[in-house]
C-alpha cells in the first residue's frame, strides 16, 4: 500500500519484488485504491516470478451506488490484465453500499451474494481466481451464512480485536487478518512486534496475514522476528 513512498521507479521496485520472493514472501495485497498501483503494474511486468495476489475489489466504491455484476466482472478482468495472468488471484470483496446502515447493508449483501454466486464459481472453475473472501462491515454479519463459493473473510484481527473469530469458526470460514498491529490508538513498542505477529500466524482460523513490509529493512526485520 505504501510502496510508492519507498520506490520511485519500476526498476527499483521490481528488484525489491524479486528480493522478497527469494526470501519466501510470495503474497501481495493489491488494490487500485492504493497510490502505488500504477507503479506496481509496471514493476510486475519486469518480474518473472509468480505471486499470490490478494486483490481488494470494492464494488461499489461508494455508499450511494448499488452493486453491478457487469462492472464487477470487468474490474476482475482489468486487474488480471494489468497485473499479469500468470499470478494466482484471491478476491477480497468489499461492498460499500449502505455500509453505515447495518440492516440495509446486510439485506443488500445477501442479495448480492445470491446474484454473484454462479459467476464466482465459474471464475474459480476457469482458474481466473483461486478463492473468494469478503469484508464484513458489521457485528450482525453472522446473518450471512456459509455459501459454497465463499472461502472466508478478511477482517481486522489483532490482540485488541478478534471479534470475528466465533463467526468464522461457526461457518468454517478462513480468515485473512489485517491491521495486525492494532489501531492507531494502541502504542506499540519494538519488543512487542513478535507477539503481535505470532498472535495471527499461530491461529488455525487464520489462513493469511497482511503486514505492511515496504522495503528491505522491514522485510528482514519481519523475517527475523518470525
Amino acid at each position: 500500500m505504501k510502496l510508492k513512498k519507498y520506490f520511485s521507479n519500476a526498476d527499483d521496485l521490481s528488484d525489491f519484488l524479486n528480493y522478497v520472493h527469494v526470501k519466501g514472501i510470495r503474497q501481495l495485497h493489491i488494490s487500485k485504491e492504493y497510490e502505488s498501483y500504477n507503479l506496481l503494474i509496471k514493476s510486475l511486468k519486469k518480474v518473472k516470478k509468480k505471486f499470490t495476489i490478494i486483490l481488494k475489489i470494492a464494488e461499489p466504491k461508494r455508499d450511494q451506488i448499488k452493486f453491478n455484476l457487469i462492472r464487477f466482472k470487468k474490474k476482475i478482468i482489468k486487474y488480471r490484465k494489468d497485473l499479469g495472468k500468470k499470478h494466482i488471484f484471491i478476491l477480497q470483496f468489499v461492498n460499500r453500499y449502505k455500509c453505515k446502515n447495518p440492516e440495509e447493508y446486510l439485506s443488500n449483501e445477501k442479495k448480492t451474494f445470491d446474484h454473484i454466486k454462479n459467476s464466482i464459481l465459474n471464475l474459480k472453475k476457469k482458474n481466473v481466481i483461486k478463492s473468494f473472501y469478503f469484508f464484513p462491515y458489521h457485528n450482525h454479519q453472522n446473518e450471512i451464512k456459509k455459501y459454497k463459493f465463499i472461502d472466508g473473510i478478511t477482517c481486522y484481527r489483532n490482540l485488541y480485536d478478534f471479534k470475528n473469530d466465533e463467526y468464522a469458526k461457526k461457518n468454517n470460514f478462513k480468515i485473512i487478518a489485517m491491521r495486525t498491529f492494532g489501531t492507531d490508538k494502541k502504542k506499540l513498542v519494538k519488543k512487542s512486534l513478535k507477539k503481535l505477529i505470532m498472535f495471527n500466524i499461530k491461529n488455525k482460523l487464520v489462513d493469511k496475514v497482511i503486514i505492511g513490509t515496504n522495503n528491505k529493512t522491514q522485510v528482514n526485520e519481519l523475517l527475523n522476528l518470525c
